[in-house]
């Protein structure tokens, strides 16, 4: 499905403005269930703007939360002022929170929290699973499949159409799938990961020729730059589907980077003094203080807990 468009946003975001106001009328529900009823877009673009105006209650500052139900309780106004100025005031307070750049993400087709995973069938019958904190949006036509990768890392069980081809798509290039299975994976430093899992994928940077990764490869492109393909490091690359981590003689500042990204606040260290430190082991992802917890039994390290948002490794 196209995405909605910012028109459609837009007045979804009146229709809920109006809505929440004592004064709507059933016409007004009416109208706005013919609305929804119009376009597939338009009841998608609703709940979007519902799950964004539900996101506001983890806003951390109390006065915003205070100021946006003062802005649409406010006696003495039509219910069409007090709209604007909700409407004003939630462009404030996102942008402000979550900036512009990331309103795609909070506006994504489908996107997880920090620790959550999940699971997605799509209409084609491809299967895909978001890692934690991940965004996609969906583009599909007579002519292509387009995962637009926004954050995070994404799995990919690919259906076969031979008329449309499937792509996931990010800043840095595309990885159009030649065979099934494979995964793709946003690094904090802007570059893209793209690891073969089953038969082929062609990675393509901005502005360059096609690599062909084959199974058990992955590929790193970034700022038109790309990598040659070479073996994946890790035995199970994709164990984080099952809620996993498994790693094999692996660096321990790699492990904790990967421990923190399931966790809500901090996990702070010095790579530098923990160097020489490696981990082979298997670690649920749905528990991350256990885990640190065994590490710190099996290495010679402890572990610091100064709140529940901030966790500081350090060598004995």
């Amino acid at each position: 499905m196209t995405p909605p468009s910012e028109q459609m946003i837009n007045e979804a975001a009146r229709w809920l403005t109006l809505l929440h106001d004592d004064s709507a009328s059933n016409t007004d529900r009416a109208i706005f269930d013919a609305w929804c009823a119009a376009d597939p877009r338009h009841a998608l673009a609703v709940e979007r703007m519902r799950g964004l105006w539900a996101s506001l209650d983890e806003l951390p500052a109390a006065p915003a939360r205070v100021a946006l139900k003062q802005a649409l309780a406010r006696p003495g106004r039509s219910a069409a002022s007090r709209g604007a100025r909700a409407l004003a005031l939630i462009g404030v307070l996102v942008c402000g929170w979550v900036g512009v750049d990331n309103l795609p993400i909070w506006m994504a087709d489908q996107r997880t929290g920090v620790g959550e995973r999940r699971e997605v069938m799509l209409s084609d019958g491809s299967h895909l699973q978001l890692n934690s904190h991940s965004a996609l949006d969906v583009k599909f036509d007579g002519q292509q499949r387009v995962i637009e990768l926004l954050s995070g890392e994404l799995w990919v069980e690919v259906a076969k159409d031979a008329k449309r081809p499937f792509v996931v798509r990010t800043d840095q290039g595309t990885a159009t799938a030649l065979g099934t299975r494979y995964m793709v994976k946003r690094e904090a430093d802007g570059s893209t990961v793209v690891s073969v899992l089953e038969s082929v994928v062609a990675a393509k940077p901005n502005g360059f020729d096609v690599a062909n990764v084959k199974a058990g490869e992955q590929i790193v492109m970034k700022e038109g730059k790309v990598q040659t393909p070479h073996a994946i490091a890790n035995a199970d690359p994709d164990a984080w589907t099952r809620g996993l981590l498994k790693v094999d003689d692996q660096p321990l500042s790699e492990v904790l980077q990967a421990l923190a990204s399931y966790r809500h606040g901090l996990v702070r260290f010095d790579k530098q003094s923990l160097q020489a430190l490696r981990v082979s082991g298997v670690f649920r992802l749905d528990d991350t203080d256990a885990a640190l917890a065994t590490l710190a039994d099996n290495l010679p390290i402890r572990i610091e807990h100064f709140t529940d948002l901030l966790v500081v490794v350090k060598p004995r």
